[in-house]
């Protein structure tokens, strides 16, 4: 008799872990977007033309870890070249992250999710499991937050790699 009320209790929970994400989901909504593709990322460009291609970014991202994310020198990418995202948006001086306007240069900046509410938009820490989120992204939307997803790493890295 333990052993049946054990079986029923692990049936429960397992069936609790297996609906509860599929849950979770059923209220999202996607949002229509048209989305620009970034063309690939060069094999090569001159230092100038890849700090043109971050100039924009780094007006918001000041603190970076390299300029690249790669350790070696010669490779001179900048951020758009990986990631996509329009890098002619620069932050207007004297605007701080409270105001709207800060929101509204981001939002151009960046390649929005399709689905914003599961990605807690415009928050940028990532939900638990976004990887089951990315499933259900536009391509150009996992470049932009992962260049190196191997769904999208050949437009990212391939010229290179």
């Amino acid at each position: 008799m333990a052993m049946r009320h054990w079986a029923l209790a692990a049936a429960l929970s397992l069936t609790a872990m297996v609906t509860l994400p599929a849950a979770a989901s059923e209220g999202s909504r996607a949002v229509e977007r048209d989305y620009v593709t970034a063309p690939l990322a060069p094999a090569s460009q001159s230092a100038e033309a890849a700090a043109r291609k971050s100039a924009g970014c780094l007006s918001c991202h000041e603190e970076t870890d390299a300029p690249t994310m790669h350790d070696n020198p010669a490779v001179k990418l900048g951020c758009a070249d990986c990631h996509g995202g329009d890098y002619e948006v620069f932050l207007p001086s004297g605007i701080g992250r409270d105001d709207r306007r800060y929101l509204e240069t981001m939002e151009q900046a960046h390649v929005l999710p399709t689905y914003p509410e599961d990605w807690h938009h415009p928050h940028s820490a990532n939900p638990e499991r976004s990887y089951t989120l990315l499933n259900r992204e536009a391509p150009e939307y996992i470049r932009f937050v992962n260049p190196s997803d191997y769904r999208i790493a050949e437009e990212a890295c391939g010229s290179c790699h």
